[in-house]
């Protein structure tokens, strides 16, 4: 059997080919076209013999972009008559902490218009019981109403539902013979936890993607099926499993962060591989740089997310993004000061290197003019680069910035760049109470190893691993995770009078569901992972503790809480009450998955490596600078900077001071020598 994994980015789209029986890897790049990525994607496929696919896991952008750009469907509300202004009360605060001294300031619209919230005479109460329950006469004059104004999806959000999903199901058994081509999102199966705000905007994000979604899939699946691959179709989710695609048509919204978190669970098979426990994964492709902690073999995951503007309760790792990466353009503000990104050029034009028309000079440009990426180089899909271009464009902007030449531009430009990549580790790190040195930094994506050394000697790192296929990462990671449900259920109940065989029942009725879809999509071994919100009492929000299946496992939850919300938070206070609020679990169908296999070793000395020497600049120019071809590096054999490694898709920038080797598994180790 094969297995196939597609990442769609917003520069270019990666393909990885993985034949199980010769262990075999294959990987290519396409330059993504945006609103035509399904093209893209069937596209890369054409090369191979789809009917002998056994399992396509596609990881995709389309709903991130959809929420960013604000091209989601027309979206409804119905709610719960009185709270028809949730969306637009919220908290009462601001929800991005940056913005708390920022005086210009100006409060996002919320994801669905006030003129787009209807009300209902329903009520459920906290406790789970029905005190007044949906009329379909009053339904039906609603239905009325949001035809009239040409809604195209619904979110159904009522008070409590949580607790007791019932109302809800109603409204959308009548709404499904009213308004046939409406698209419904019921706020319980969305985000079954109490907080109302987070459900509401979960639940209308959740309907404002799935129009988008449900087509977009629906024609992956039926141009498969026209060219006779019988393989079934997995999404990628932000919480690092995937999801069969009818599952993620009907919660896109876990679709999120879809490609990068492809990267991260590749970066834990790596750890494992390399029996390191703490990374940092740092994916710098062509539009944004996404970084993510892994500690002890696990990524940080958080259900408590904003996209854009907008909150998201759902499980989703806990990935950073910086609009920093090889296609970000380098401008000055209007006071003069000079910024690299978050615009991009994306594919095309592209950087002004690529030579299709782009004037506007970017990071990979600085990297052209520097010749850390060199004047003979191939891009992906053997895109030839034009050095000329991108002196000319960075030599523009130095001129109107003062600056003495291109070359001190493009330095400029860097640098900028890995200040702001540094900045972004730094979050996920140290500002959560998390030492980077204790960490090794995995790069990928195309840009990420031609500056990993560079941030990893901000942040004091000593170790950097650029992995097998770097450039295509994201899509390998796709084809080392399994197919993974979650569930969740809000239970309120004082530590001290919490009773472990009670929980165990509530833990069973919420695995009960989740294992038994994925049997019934034919994967036999299950494996289940158990989590409690905790918090001490009087607090609003809570710490996620995972919960052994072993007896006893109560006792010891309070002390465990105690020890990360000191990790957390620099304290804890021992003696204070505890309470449980939620219950989580993680249920996931083990599948076939790509292994790492021992890469060729072919032998011989660094000459039988080397491609040229050329003048590259560091941060001083290396007039005689070697430029290897990774493939062909003999294992472990050490390589001393200054030195570039090519290889497709991706180029390793090996500076003064660090040293490389390539070990048995194909990957690349930097160590700093100071």
């Amino acid at each position: 059997m094969s297995l196939v994994g597609i990442d769609t980015g917003g520069t270019f789209t990666d393909l990885v080919f993985y034949d199980e029986a010769e262990k075999r890897i294959e990987v290519s790049k396409i330059p993504t076209l945006r609103g035509e990525e399904d093209a893209v994607f069937l596209e890369g496929l054409e090369s191979l013999d789809l009917s002998a696919i056994g399992r396509i896991t596609h990881g995709t952008t389309v709903g991130t972009n959809a929420i960013l750009e604000g091209a989601g469907a027309r979206t409804a509300i119905l709610t719960t008559r009185g709270f028809r202004d949730v969306l637009e009360i919220g908290r009462t605060q601001r929800l991005v902490p940056q913005s708390l001294f920022d005086p210009k300031f100006v409060r996002p619209r919320p994801v669905v218009p006030r003129e787009l919230r209807l009300e209902i005479e329903e009520r459920a109460l906290a406790d789970g019981g029905i005190e007044v329950s949906v009329d379909e006469a009053e339904v039906e004059q609603r239905a009325g109403e949001l035809r009239e104004l040409g809604v195209e999806a619904l979110a159904i959000c009522y008070l409590h539902a949580y607790a007791n999903g019932e109302n809800e199901r109603r409204t959308a058994a009548y709404l499904e013979k009213l308004l046939p081509g409406v698209y419904l999102s019921l706020s319980h199966e969305v985000v079954p936890e109490y907080r109302e705000f987070e459900r509401f905007s979960t639940a209308a994000l959740n309907a404002c993607l799935g129009p988008r979604i449900k087509n977009y899939v629906g024609r992956l699946e039926g141009a498969l099926r026209e060219k006779g691959c019988r393989a079934p179709l997995f999404i990628m989710t932000s919480n690092g499993g995937m999801l069969d695609a009818e599952r993620a048509a009907r919660f896109p919204v876990r679709t999120i962060l879809s490609g990068p978190a492809g990267g991260v669970v590749g970066g834990v098979s790596v750890a494992e591989s390399l029996g390191l426990d703490h990374l940092i994964t740092y994916d710098m492709g062509g539009t944004s740089t996404d970084v993510c902690l892994i500690r002890d073999r696990r990524p940080v995951v958080s259900t408590e997310n904003i996209i854009g503007a907008y909150p998201l309760k759902t499980s989703q790792l806990q990935i950073n993004t910086v609009g920093a990466g090889g296609g970000s353009i380098a401008w000055r503000d209007e006071d003069g000061a000079l910024h690299v990104g978050p615009r991009s050029a994306g594919a095309r034009p592209g950087p002004a290197c690529y030579g299709f028309g782009g004037g506007e000079p970017t990071v990979t440009d600085a990297n052209v003019a520097l010749s850390r990426i060199g004047p003979r180089t191939r891009l992906a899909g053997g895109l030839e680069l034009h050095p000329e271009k991108a002196e000319r464009a960075l030599g523009t902007l130095a001129e109107e910035s003062g600056i003495p030449d291109a070359v001190s531009m493009a330095r400029g430009v860097v640098d900028l760049a890995v200040m702001r990549m540094v900045g972004s580790i730094r979050e996920i790190s140290i500002e959560r109470g998390f030492d980077p040195r204790e960490h090794a930094l995995l790069a990928y994506g195309g840009a990420g190893p031609l500056h990993a050394a560079l941030i990893a000697g901000e942040l004091s790192i000593s170790s950097v691993v650029v992995p097998r296929f770097p450039g295509n990462f994201s899509a390998v990671g796709l084809l080392m995770a399994d197919a993974v449900q979650e569930n969740a259920g809000t239970c309120f109940v004082a530590l001290e009078d919490a009773r472990e065989s009670a929980l165990e029942r509530s833990f069973e009725q919420l695995e009960a569901p989740c294992a038994g879809q994925l049997r019934g999509a034919g994967l036999d071994e299950i494996q289940t992972l158990r989590y409690a919100d905790v918090r001490y009492v009087g607090q609003a929000f809570e710490l996620t503790i995972p919960v052994p299946e072993s007896k006893g496992w109560l006792k010891v939850l309070g002390g465990e809480f105690h020890a990360r919300y000191e990790a957390r938070y620099g304290h804890c206070h021992p003696g204070d009450p505890l309470e449980i609020v939620n219950l989580r679990v993680r249920v996931s169908g083990v599948v076939d998955k790509l292994g790492w296999v021992r890469a060729e070793n072919p032998g011989g000395g660094l000459d039988d490596a080397l491609v040229e020497r050329r003048s590259v600049v560091f941060e001083e120019e290396v007039p005689d600078c070697p430029v290897y071809r990774r493939n062909s590096l003999p294992v472990d054999l050490e390589i001393n900077g200054p030195a570039v490694i090519e290889e497709y898709g991706s180029n390793t920038l090996v500076p003064p001071g660090w040293t490389a080797r390539r070990d048995a598994l194909g990957h690349l180790h930097l160590s700093a020598s100071g």
